[in-house]
């Protein structure tokens, strides 16, 4: 179900849910008037945070999805289609702050995932990875407790029988899409891909934030 089909009161619930995770994260680095934020894998729209921040702030998303899927409404946002394994067009140190909100999980492959944790530390001076904690009371892509800890074949036996995520025809045809899209990595994880990070547990508790703080010029 599209988040614009539920009802009010939950779009309403999940619009609070958002504001105060953006307000968790941005309270953990350090913010400055005209903040200068890459947002890697942004998505079409701007409710992971975009839409919760200043509006004087410069927002750059970026993408694998085409220009004409986005639809951001913050007054400074600008989008590049490109892959966040090669930030090729961005100085080191080019931004204040990366963010990247619910992306990661979907990176299984090791390689894919270095290479993009490598480029999100090379071109900002900060940065904020969000992603289900592995150990999640609800895992937040299947509504599942303690999801990402279930044998693969209950994972795929559950997302069959009860169509989560609207997945049983998929899964049925192509169990590899499972494999291919979904990883949990543990905190210790990481923490030995991002060098000099922390690590917070959100206060929904089905979400970590890795986060790297340092001064802004």
């Amino acid at each position: 179900m599209n988040t614009y089909e539920l009802p009010s009161f939950l779009r309403k619930i999940l619009r609070y849910r958002r504001r105060s995770r953006a307000d968790f994260m941005l309270s953990k680095v350090n913010t400055r008037p005209g903040m200068n934020i890459i947002d890697v894998g942004c998505g079409i729209d701007g409710r992971s945070f975009d839409d919760y921040v200043p509006r004087d702030w410069r927002i750059t998303g970026v993408d694998i999805h085409t220009e004409d899927e986005i639809h951001h409404n913050h007054p400074n946002f600008r989008f590049f289609h490109c892959d966040a394994r090669n930030l090729e067009q961005f100085e080191d140190g080019h931004f204040d702050l990366a963010v990247s909100i619910g992306m990661l999980e979907h990176i299984a492959d090791d390689d894919t995932y270095r290479a993009i944790a490598s480029e999100i530390q090379r071109v900002a001076r900060q940065y904020c990875v969000v992603v289900p904690y592995k150990y999640c009371w609800i895992e937040p892509h299947y509504g599942v407790p303690f999801f990402p800890l279930w044998p693969r074949s209950w994972q795929l036996g559950l997302i069959k029988a009860l169509n989560l995520s609207g997945q049983r025809e998929l899964i049925k045809q192509r169990p590899s899409f499972f494999d291919k899209n979904y990883r949990w990595r543990s905190n210790r994880e990481y923490l030995a891909t991002f060098s000099g990070a922390e690590i917070h547990l959100l206060p929904t508790l089905e979400c970590i934030a890795i986060i790297k703080k340092a001064p802004l010029p």
